[in-house]
């Protein structure tokens, strides 16, 4: 079997092969640029890998000549250096009138928050090559330094810790096993009597078992499923703060926002925070939608314009009451609307709840907050509210680090109560505007304070219509949003059940939260709704205010925070129970409904549904492992039972001939097993094997015997057939007898081996 595997190393593809990317070196630069590139460009990986083929192995040359010549290598590397950033330059000059942000920010920022710029990356590609070749190069050929080796190998999986994205797998055990592998090369071994060196290819052999048996473990060994606290990983970076003030450059406070925002993976901890609920908590809102599929700011809607008055909204429990009561009253209008069967239902107590927020940011200018505030607590500075749509949002104005910013507020989760619910869908938006009239009217004698407030619900009743008809008239047309809508609410007559219906869709329709999809250039959310179905935050978010206003209800995309992850922190002697980190950048839509006002929902379809296909990659790679483990099993037996199986065939094959062609075979086969010349001769065969056999007179006869068969020409193949003659068989049993003797010699050789190493 050695024979044919060094006959096949030695045809001349697998030679070229070799030659252009054999050298481990160079094998360890292409691993760490492929795992670079699947970075910043998965989809072309391919063609960035055969360019580090090709661009290695000119490097390699290229830094060969310059470590060979004094003088004139250094100076080509400078020519070579300048050049090369000279192109860098030209590159990101291009790249930067074609998008909006400089090379270094969109660098240092997280790349699932900027967009893709081919120019950039390709400016990365060429730095990261010169600058990784010429060091791994350094470190391997010119100073053996493996923990440098290991430094630079850290390089691809810190741009992944960077964002906590996952690196692949596959990709991880072929990065490790060229690190072992290069670490296997540059090794200096010193051959002694007691360490044998294998030269190659018994060597090339010894390499590949041990890295293919490094790969099969690190493949086969389950991974656990851990989730990993990086709060002090991304506190300690200083990056991470850098990327955080890049991502408010690029992100926050803009005119526009799509879906890069929500894409983030960075687990930097911005706020900590003490409440008694998980919450969506809100920044900031988006008018318009576009075809380009963003969303966009408008002056009259989306800006502050006045300061925050003490109470911000009223409590949802109380305009349902004072609508109850005037049915109670008149029992006219509670006919008139459908409300007899709850005139004297009971409502259940909304009681407010209280939110403390602290920022672990010094400078941010962000007041997350959930949507019905009613009390802001321990302000310093005036806060300021958009004036027709009732949402905080930030004022400009600096906060300071670990700053208090405490509020009490009443949870959406009222509008969930069974019976909250039935009265609310028994309100229908087209006669919504006359009830509210029509109950101020019954109790403005008997409840003055109730009529007020039915009074101010009219009105925002009135704005809100307003503000669906201003973005009617802007917002992207879709036909495919239009038919859907009316295919979801088909039957349906209440602001809540339609609402409700189009929250639901996207759970009922099979919808995929993903945070990996890349949507394709001109992508929007008529693709989002009838092809791909996968998507983040913003893509359910998105499709729900459009799904809501197409049928006629009020709504409005906001960006903020999802806050739901649970963690126990003291902050300035108070006991927080919540963090909110970058990677939980959110959007959600609120809506108007009828008889409660601006309501948040939750379209999207959630992550943990999908917790199974989180580790369906390592179970794929354990797969693939457990099979590469039974093709080395198979190998294994092929390769212990092989020369058993050929050694018995070998004694059938030779059986079957005359005493002369058996020698023949059974000589030649000998020279074979001891690595003799083919011109070898029979005496110098019997002096290689009497280092075992000895001078023992069965062998020497039998060495007669087969040298008379092979050089006598007096013998003839009739005479070989007489009883009185040597016989095949006895041909057969000399040459199992010197077997025997070889293998019981080899044995014992490595017996002698093993007691000088235990003495040593």
């Amino acid at each position: 079997m050695w024979d044919k595997l060094q006959k096949i190393a030695q045809h001349p593809a697998v030679q070229m092969l070799k030659k252009i990317c054999g050298d481990p070196v160079q094998l360890y630069i292409i691993l760490i640029m492929t795992s670079i590139m699947e970075y910043y460009q998965s989809d072309m990986n391919w063609l960035y890998t055969l360019l580090a083929v090709f661009l290695s192995f000119v490097l390699m040359k290229f830094y060969d000549f310059v470590a060979k010549h004094k003088f004139l290598g250094p100076l080509c590397y400078l020519v070579f250096l300048f050049l090369g950033l000279y192109g860098v330059s030209v590159l990101t000059e291009i790249g930067r009138l074609k998008y909006p942000i400089g090379f270094l920010v969109w660098f240092l920022t997280p790349q699932s928050v900027v967009e893709f710029s081919i120019w950039y990356t390709i400016a990365i590609y060429l730095l990261m090559m010169g600058f990784l070749s010429s060091a791994v190069y350094y470190f391997s050929k010119v100073r053996y330094r493996m923990v440098m080796q290991f430094l630079i190998m850290l390089i691809p999986l810190s741009l992944y810790a960077k964002e906590g994205i996952q690196m692949s797998a596959f990709l991880v055990i072929l990065l490790l096993s060229s690190y072992f592998l290069l670490m296997i090369y540059c090794r200096q071994l010193r051959e002694t009597p007691e360490i044998r060196r294998l030269h190659g290819f018994h060597g090339s052999m010894s390499v590949t078992a041990y890295v293919l048996a490094f790969s099969i473990l690190a493949a086969v060994v389950p991974k656990p499923n851990v989730k990993a606290d990086r709060e002090y990983i991304e506190n300690a970076m200083s990056y991470s703060s850098l990327s955080d003030v890049l991502m408010d450059m690029i992100s926050m406070f803009t005119d526009t926002t799509d879906n890069s925002a929500m894409m983030s993976a960075n687990a930097r901890t911005l706020y900590y925070a003490q409440a008694s609920e998980p919450l969506r908590l809100r920044t900031q809102t988006y008018t318009f939608y576009g075809e380009d599929d963003s969303w966009n700011k408008n002056n009259y809607c989306d800006y502050p314009s006045r300061e925050y008055a003490e109470v911000t909204f009223y409590k949802p429990q109380d305009l349902l009451q004072a609508i109850l009561d005037a049915a109670a009253a008149d029992e006219t209008f509670a006919q008139t609307y459908g409300l007899t069967a709850f005139a004297e239902s009971e409502l259940p107590l909304q009681q407010t709840q209280q939110f403390t927020i602290f920022t672990n940011l010094p400078g941010t200018n962000m007041i997350p907050s959930p949507t019905r505030v009613s009390v802001l607590e321990e302000w310093r500075q005036p806060v300021t509210m958009v004036s027709r749509q009732n949402a905080l949002t930030p004022k400009l104005r600096t906060y300071d680090f670990r700053e208090k910013m405490s509020m009490t507020y009443y949870s959406d989760t009222y509008a969930l109560h069974p019976i909250v619910s039935q009265v609310l869908g028994s309100m229908k938006q087209e006669s919504y505007q006359t009830l509210l009239h029509d109950a101020a009217e019954v109790l403005l004698e008997t409840d003055a304070e109730a009529a007020a407030l039915l009074d101010f619900c009219s009105q925002e009743q009135q704005d809100a219509m307003e503000y669906l008809e201003y973005c009617e008239t802007k917002d992207y047309q879709s036909e495919a949003v239009d038919a859907l809508a009316l295919e979801i609410t088909a039957g349906l007559e209440s602001d809540i059940e339609k609402a409700r219906a189009i929250e639901q869709y996207f759970t009922d329709m099979g919808f995929v939260y993903d945070l990996s999809y890349i949507k394709e250039d001109g992508d929007n959310v008529d693709e989002f709704l009838t092809e791909s179905k996968r998507g983040v935050c913003y893509e359910y978010a998105t499709a729900m205010v459009l799904l809501c206003r197409s049928a006629g209800l009020p709504a409005r995309y906001v960006q903020g925070y999802s806050m739901n992850e649970r963690y126990q922190f003291e902050v300035n002697e108070v006991e927080t129970n919540y963090a909110i980190k970058v990677r939980d950048a959110h959007g959600f839509p609120e809506v108007y409904i009828s008889g409660y006002g601006w309501l948040s929902f939750e379209p999207t379809v959630a992550a943990d549904v999908l917790e199974e296909d989180k580790t369906a990659e390592n179970f794929y790679v354990m797969i693939w492992g457990f099979v590469l483990l039974g093709l080395v099993f198979i190998a294994a037996v092929l390769y212990f039972m092989m020369p058993i199986l050929r050694e018995k065939y070998f004694l059938h094959k030779t059986g079957r001939k005359t005493p002369q062609q058996a020698s023949s075979e059974i000589f030649c086969h000998m020279r074979r097993i001891m690595q003799l010349s083919d011109s070898a001769t029979m005496m110098e065969l019997a002096d290689a094997s009497a280092k075992f056999t000895g001078n023992a007179d069965d062998m020497q006869q039998f060495y007669t015997n087969m040298d008379a068969f092979l050089y006598d020409p007096d013998l003839h193949p009739e005479r070989t057939k007489r009883k009185t003659d040597v016989t095949t068989s006895q041909l057969i049993r000399a040459y199992v007898q010197w077997q025997e003797k070889r293998r019981a010699y080899l044995k014992e050789e490595k017996k002698n081996r093993k007691k000088v190493r235990k003495k040593m």
